[in-house]
């Protein structure tokens, strides 16, 4: 009688189990912030300007050297433009030490994302 009664307590608490693991399975999640108005999209598109000296422009990045001298990096997309004087212009043509100023957002990961490249006119004397 006594192996009759803890068979029964086993599947009594093996049924509980179960049937709690199984609605924790269809019950609704938490999904993370992803919809409007969360944290995520109130920076999304958060533009910001920089300037400095061009130290170097690979096919990932732009890095300048600001008038702290201190250096920034800003990443560049397919859709980064590159300007001087208003007029398209390959990043291989622009030299170290050209003043620049980068227009940028931020992207979902918040990272900085470079939309406009413009080569600054040189300074008047």
């Amino acid at each position: 009688m006594a192996s009759m009664l803890s068979r029964r307590s086993f599947a009594a608490v093996l049924a509980l189990a179960l049937s709690g693991a199984l609605a924790a399975q269809t019950y609704p999640r938490r999904r993370p912030n992803t919809g409007p108005g969360d944290r995520l999209d109130s920076y999304k598109g958060v533009a910001g300007t920089f300037h400095g000296k061009m130290k170097d422009i690979s096919g990932k990045e732009i890095v300048i050297e600001n008038e702290d001298e201190q250096l920034v990096s800003i990443r560049r997309s397919g859709k980064t433009k590159f300007l001087k004087d208003s007029k398209p212009v390959k990043p291989s043509d622009i030299e170290a030490g050209t003043p620049l100023t980068i227009e940028a957002v931020e992207d979902l990961d918040l990272s900085i994302v470079a939309l406009t490249v413009t080569v600054d006119p040189p300074a008047k004397k």
